[in-house]
């Protein structure tokens, strides 16, 4: 059963909210000039070095360790298809428009081409109601029966389908008794009238278990389908819906007004019927009128279709008015024990900027319902995605991203699902089909490496982390924000599957090598990611070698002042020796499998639902690299002596490369992180930002609020800010500049 949910922000009045600020960004540069860099020697020196963290710096080993859990409730054995659309994640919204084009024109475009490939299929009922329906993404393990608000229809689900959250989800969008594409021979004026016709649909067209969700008017439809029939509908999701008291009638005064069936019929009567005036008529309501969708597009003759043949436009309305689940009398109806006998879950998405159905009500009614309890235990949760009411037409990313976090948190991982599985699953197959490839280097080293979606446009060259290689990139390279990136995923010298015939105590001359290694296999131009240990390494690819390495990526990295290491009670423990720091990682670094497996899992994870599961086949790569890389005590010190910022580190001396940045550097961090301190990593950044010493926009931060393993345990999260910073720092760039 779910858990109660509150939003983050409960408590907080509305005007607050709206006031708060929700967009993370990055911290603007300014201008700064230095010396010389210095040139460092490595060397055998005191090492500081202090357990947890370095146990820390295995963390980044465990790689993908995944494996396939039982679906509770939920069918999962079905094959995956495939959408003819373009693949990469679109835009996200911003309150600033960096671009001329409308950020959400890819997800627009998609979802025409997707609606002009689903056929509508037409199901007679018992009743003698003809009910009409669209199938997207057929096959995929999770069935969502969408139900459409007023004056909408099936098409409005089109943008769901292509949205890299939903592409596990096997839509079925049906239109209702009084929707557009389905007969009303018979006036149908309640929302749990309409819920049994569409049961009978489900059954006929063979859907035995789904979620629901309903999004305005259909609410409350999806409402009933979950409270009457739980052994089909497990949980339903009301979206921007009529609130669970039912929707009010103000006048311009604010007033409660009662509405009779001529009242009624004059509300419908205020709708324009043509098109072009209908379309402005319904942007009023959007929140973000700058990326509502254009009105040339095609898919709005879709939406117009639906809006001025929607027979039952009164009786929609009177259901709204009628609905009511709550024990207690409302403007137009009598109290209900409906939620009482809630047996599935029901998970409310409603927004603070909803001026069609008002946020404070949808909020207080479901707070209450909550604290109250009108509803069992646990039974309901409510979400706020900050939103205005038509958030599927002018930011329809905002919505996805929360919906995805209430779907794994009340459907997924309450019924032992692991959200990441499909993920897991895709990047398994991509490596068994992507083969490892070596190099010979002028220094007598074989690097080793692995490319992904080649032939995308934009070259990424990953390092990865401590006890890390060339297979954990997998996971970026199957997720949509990844799409469009050529990723060359190498294993550095004392990496596993590259050789060290010399020990190599620097992450400087690493980078040297992997150049050599770029130069090799024709590399003329890319970014580079460096992730935890990995970051010092794309850090000097970006510092010496500008014209090659655009821009660097720091994920959940060292700090630039280098990584400082306690145990866990904060004290500094005294290594003397190479041999100390080797001694040191063989008295705690697991050398098996399932041991090293739990140890991470457990000490290093902040979201251990999605970790990837022991006996996932890909978990095999990832114990072979973490147990058998021959760097680790060299990978070590090079962590610790490493410092490009101009003050004294704990075990290094001041350095001024950050001042001869002629490429940027992003650094992409997470409040959760347990291994590489959060409070260090945004501390010395943003005091390299602030006092100059950098060039002007050569460094920003960014947060992704997660823990080390992201990229194995909340893979979307960090590519939800990654590709943030890319299109900001990246793409953005070359759109003004023309290259």
């Amino acid at each position: 059963m779910a858990q109660v949910t509150q939003d983050v922000n409960e408590g907080m009045p509305l005007e607050e909210e709206r006031a708060k600020d929700e967009e993370t960004g990055a911290i603007e540069e300014t201008e700064a000039k230095a010396p010389e860099a210095e040139t460092r020697t490595p060397s055998k020196k005191k090492l500081i070095v202090v357990t947890a963290v370095v146990l820390a710096t295995i963390a980044l080993i465990i790689g993908l360790s995944v494996g396939l859990t039982q679906r509770n409730k939920i069918d999962d054995s079905k094959t995956n298809t495939s959408l003819s659309i373009k693949p990469a994640e679109p835009k996200n919204n911003e309150e600033t428009i960096m671009s001329t084009q409308n950020p959400n024109i890819d997800i627009f475009d998609n979802a025409a081409v997707v609606m002009n490939e689903t056929k509508l299929e037409l199901k007679e009922l018992s009743s003698g109601e003809i009910m009409s329906y669209r199938e997207f993404n057929k096959g995929q393990p999770h069935n969502l029966v969408y139900l459409p608000g007023f004056m909408t229809d099936d098409s409005l689900a089109s943008i769901l389908a292509v949205l890299p959250q939903f592409q596990d989800h096997h839509i079925i969008a049906v239109n209702p008794i009084g929707w557009n594409g389905s007969t009303m021979k018979k006036s149908v004026y309640a929302h749990e009238e309409n819920a049994d016709q569409v049961m009978e649909l489900l059954e006929a067209i063979g859907i035995d278990q789904a979620i629901a969700m309903g999004y305005s008017t259909g609410g409350g439809i999806a409402f009933y389908l979950a409270q009457k029939y739980p052994d089909v509908i497990t949980t339903a999701f009301l979206v921007h819906s009529i609130p669970l008291d039912g929707l009010r009638s103000v006048d311009e005064n604010g007033k409660l007004v009662e509405l009779d069936m001529g009242g009624l019929q004059r509300m419908v009567s205020i709708y324009p019927e043509e098109r072009d005036a209908l379309f402005q008529f319904f942007k009023t309501y959007s929140s973000h009128p700058e990326t509502f969708i254009p009105e040339d597009h095609e898919l709005v003759d879709y939406f117009y279709t639906a809006a001025v043949n929607m027979p039952g436009k009164v009786e929609a309305w009177k259901a709204n008015f009628d609905f009511n689940v709550s024990p207690i009398k409302t403007q137009y109806s009598e109290p209900s024990m409906d939620l009482a006998s809630l047996e599935s879950n029901i998970v409310v998405i409603h927004g603070l900027n909803d001026i069609a159905v008002p946020a404070d009500q949808v909020e207080h009614i479901t707070k209450l319902a909550i604290s109250d309890n009108w509803a069992p235990q646990g039974i309901i949760s409510y979400y706020n995605d900050h939103e205005g009411h038509l958030v599927f037409v002018d930011n329809p990313v905002a919505f996805a991203k929360i919906y995805r976090t209430a779907f794994e948190e009340q459907v997924l991982i309450p019924n032992g699902i692991n959200p990441n599985i499909k993920i897991f699953d895709d990047a398994a197959a991509l490596l068994e089909t992507t083969v490892r490839e070596e190099k010979n280097l002028p220094s007598g080293e074989t690097m080793s490496y692995r490319e992904y979606n080649k032939g995308q446009p934009h070259k990424l060259v990953f390092l990865p982390g401590f006890g890390g290689d060339d297979t954990m990139t997998s996971v970026l390279a199957v997720l949509p924000q990844f799409q469009d990136h050529h990723i060359i995923s190498v294993n550095p010298i004392g990496w596993y599957g590259s050789t060290m015939n010399t020990p190599l105590y620097s992450h400087e001359e690493n980078a040297d090598e992997v150049m050599e290694l770029l130069k090799l296999i024709g590399v003329d131009q890319a970014m580079a990611m460096g992730y935890s240990t990995g970051g010092g390494i794309a850090f000097y690819l970006a510092q010496k070698y500008p014209k090659v390495i655009t821009t660097a990526f720091l994920a959940h990295s060292i700090p630039l002042n280098g990584l400082r290491y306690v145990d866990l009670t904060g004290e500094v423990l005294d290594v003397e020796s190479f041999d100390d720091v080797e001694s040191m990682l063989d008295s705690f670094y697991p050398n098996d499998q399932d041991s090293l497996y739990d140890f991470i899992k457990t000490y290093f994870s902040s979201n251990p639902d999605g970790f990837p599961p022991k006996d996932h086949a890909i978990n095999l790569y990832g114990a072979e690299s973490s147990i058998n890389m021959p760097g680790k005590a060299e990978a070590t010190i090079a962590n610790s002596v490493f410092n490009v910022c101009p003050i004294q580190g704990q075990y290094s001396e001041a350095s001024n490369a950050l001042a001869l940045l002629k490429s940027k550097v992003i650094v992409i961090h997470g409040s959760e992180d347990m291994v590489v301190s959060p409070t260090q990593v945004e501390s010395v950044t943003k005091l390299a930002i602030a006092e100059q010493w950098a060039p002007s926009g050569m460094v920003s931060y960014y947060d992704d609020g997660e823990g080390h393993m992201v990229i194995i345990d909340k893979p979307t999260a960090f590519a939800d800010v990654y590709r943030k910073a890319f299109e900001e720092k990246v793409l953005h760039e070359q759109e003004q500049t023309g290259f």
